[in-house]
């Protein structure tokens, strides 16, 4: 038994050192991340902490004065570093939306529809990423990926 313990302990210190060369490679890299759930509690504790951490620059999509009024209900001390954009009145949905049409072309997708769909956070998310206004995303803690 007492083998078993050194041998988890020794695998747990290799994912602890793992962990912290991708975090200062992270803090090195600086990417814009955006968290298209930013209405979910574990969400905005995960962006607190990076932020906090400067492991990245913080998107949160949703509404602000939710996104602000869950952080003082939560303690969360950072998210006023974040930029907070409410996909649904954002000024960049209509550059997004002529993305997805040319896009979709082929499908017949309007420009209406994509309007549409612009207002679900997740296609927000990866149309910020397709016009170069985002590096990555990280979804999944409320909707399944």
């Amino acid at each position: 038994m007492c083998k078993i313990l050194i041998l988890n302990k020794k695998h747990q210190n290799i994912a602890m050192e793992l962990i912290e060369k991708i975090k200062e490679s992270a803090k090195k890299h600086g990417k814009r991340i955006v968290l298209p759930e930013g209405f979910e509690e574990r969400t905005l504790k995960a962006a607190d902490q990076v932020i906090e951490e400067g492991l990245a620059q913080v998107i949160l999509l949703g509404n602000p004065t939710e996104i602000a009024a869950n952080a003082t209900k939560f303690g969360l001390k950072n998210l006023g570093k974040a930029t907070i954009i409410d996909q649904t009145t954002s000024e960049k949905r209509s550059a997004y939306a002529d993305i997805m049409v040319e896009m979709r072309k082929n499908k017949g997708l309007t420009k209406e529809e994509a309007l549409k769909l612009l207002n679900d956070p997740l296609y927000y998310a990866v149309l910020m990423i397709k016009a170069g206004d985002a590096d990555g995303e990280v979804a999944g803690a409320a909707n399944a990926t």
